[in-house]
Parts: C-alpha cells; structure tokens; sequence
C-alpha cells in the first residue's frame, strides 16, 4: 500500500509539472510524443544495462533462501526438498536427515520450500539453484498438494505486480504459464484474455527490470537466511484436534469439485518432466514425490491417487 502511495504521488508530480511546461505549437505534438518514447526507451535500456552490469537481483525470501541452499558445499550428498509452506512448515530437514542417516549413509537434507511457493517459481528459482548450487543432489523429492497442482496460477493472481511475481516472471515461465492458460484445463475465455494480458505485463516489467532498484542486492551478496527460522503460525491447534483432521483426511476419497479429476492434468505432466530434465541436464536421475502428513482432505485424498501409482507409470523417474 506504501509504494502504491508513493508511485501515485510520484505520478500526480510529474503530471503536475506537466502542465506547467509551456505548450507547444500543435504541428509540433507528434515529434514530442516520439521523442518521448524514445527518450523512455533509451533511460530504460541504458538502466536495465546498469542492473545487469552491476549483477543485482530483486531482495526477498526466495533469493535468500536459493543463496542459502547454492552455498552448501558439506561432505554429505544432498537430498533436495521441493515444496510451499506444507513442506517448510511440515518437515523438520534435520529429522529426515536423522531418519535416512539410520537406513543408509549420512545425508543433507536441503528444503526449496516457502509459504506461496508456486509451481511457476518452483521451476524459476529451481533452475538458478542448479546454475549456482556448489554441490548437487543426490536425490530430489517434490512435494504433491492438490492445491498447488491444479491452481498453477492462482498465486499470479493473488499477488499480481508483487516484486516477488516480477522476478520470477521470465520468457521461460511465460511460457508455461501460457501453456496452462490454454489448455483445456485452464478458466473461461474471459479470465484467459485477462490473464494473459497480466502474464505479458509481467514478462515486460521483469525483461525492463521494473522495481529491480526498489530492494535489490548483489547476486553474491552474503545472506543472513535461516531455514529454521519459520514464519509464526497463526493458529495451533491441540492434539485432539490434529488427531481429528488426520482420521478425516485418511476417509477422504474424492477430490474437490473444481479439481481435475485425472491425475495429474496433461499440463502437470508435462511440466514435472521439464523440472526433471533441468535436473538430469545437470547429472541427477533420482527423484521421488512425496504427501506431507499435514496434509487435509481433497489435498491428501489428491496425493493419495497421485503416489498410488498412475503418475509414475507416465512420468519417467526413478
């Protein structure tokens, strides 16, 4: 709310200051106008050269949590955690590391998980780990949630223009969030001409490196994250209760209404194989999918039908 404040002042400033430049002769209004443009366009171009060249990357919890998994360089294998919040909140890395440890060698379990993690991100911020990461996995497991499975771009839509959609919002996730716009899958004719028009919006502002220069750090730049360090929860709940949603979500059987019913939809299939082949570009074959137990009705009835076996027989993995 502060920095849309702060553009609409910003923008009533220079609109003001506008009308108190001397107007110019009507024949004259087309060549201002172009020189205009081209004036934009050169500031613009000349400041995405300076972003570039100085190697800043918008600040914010998915970078700092990416440093913080490139910089390990242990002598443990790795074992990559895909996931949102159901993930971070829900797996302690040092007890699964505890557990594997007991039925195998040592390991480190690295969680590439955050509150609002979309699928979209996911493969963004996937990539850049694996461009930069000091030591690859071993083994990399993805977190399957109904919601985030069948909503690929409801977080698009919830923080549109955020510096976080920004960021992430390349040619390459253009593309995908395209590919699942129009797939049969995907919303009314309406709701596609609008989105559509957001996902080009977005791609523009991150291709100029609109809001780079509002909170931006140097790629190299030292962070402070914690991954222990969570998020306070808003609710807790007591153990009769925990016990209650466990016994509703093993009863669960269907999925929601508005959920495609075959799983997983064309589109998740296909953009689970481009995640896999980013990780087999770089060496790693091993992957596996995994249910978080605090999973609640249709999403855990939806992870149940997902491991059950009919997802595998399609996705090549191991």
């Amino acid at each position: 709310m502060a920095k849309m404040a702060y553009f609409l002042a910003l923008g009533s400033l220079v609109l003001g200051g506008c009308h108190l430049l001397p107007r110019s002769p009507p024949g004259r209004s087309l060549i201002v106008c172009i020189f205009l443009v081209i004036g934009f366009i050169g500031t613009q171009g000349m400041l995405s050269g300076t972003i570039a060249a100085l190697g800043l990357v918008p600040r914010g919890p998915l970078h700092d949590l990416v440093e913080y998994l490139t910089d390990y360089d242990g002598d443990r294998p790795v074992v990559l955690l895909v996931g949102s919040s159901f993930t971070q909140q829900g797996v302690d890395p040092d007890v699964l590391a505890e557990t594997l440890g007991t039925s195998s060698r040592s390991v480190a379990v690295l969680p590439l998980a955050i509150g609002g993690l979309s699928h979209l991100e996911r493969l963004y911020y996937l990539k850049d780990y694996l461009a930069h990461a000091k030591r690859m996995p071993q083994l990399v497991l993805f977190e399957i949630a109904g919601g985030y499975d069948n909503g690929p771009l409801f977080q698009l839509q919830q923080m549109l223009f955020s510096d976080r959609m920004v960021a992430m919002m390349d040619g390459a996730t253009a593309w995908w969030a395209f590919r699942r716009l129009f797939s049969k899958d995907a919303s009314g004719l309406t709701t596609r001409i609008v989105l559509g028009g957001e996902i080009l919006a977005h791609l523009g502002l991150h291709v100029c490196h609109v809001g780079f220069l509002w909170s931006s750090t140097r790629a190299d730049q030292p962070g402070e994250y914690d991954p222990r360090v969570l998020p306070p929860k808003v609710r807790h709940f007591t153990d009769d209760e925990v016990a209650l949603f466990v016994d509703q979500a093993a009863q669960t059987r269907d999925l929601r209404a508005d959920w495609p019913q075959t799983v997983p939809t064309d589109w998740m299939r296909a953009f689970l194989e481009a995640e896999m082949s980013s990780l087999r570009g770089h060496g790693i074959e091993r992957f596996a999918f995994y249910s978080v137990p605090s999973m609640q009705g249709a999403n855990a009835a939806y992870a149940r039908r997902f491991l059950r076996g009919d997802a595998q027989r399609h996705l090549h993995c191991r």
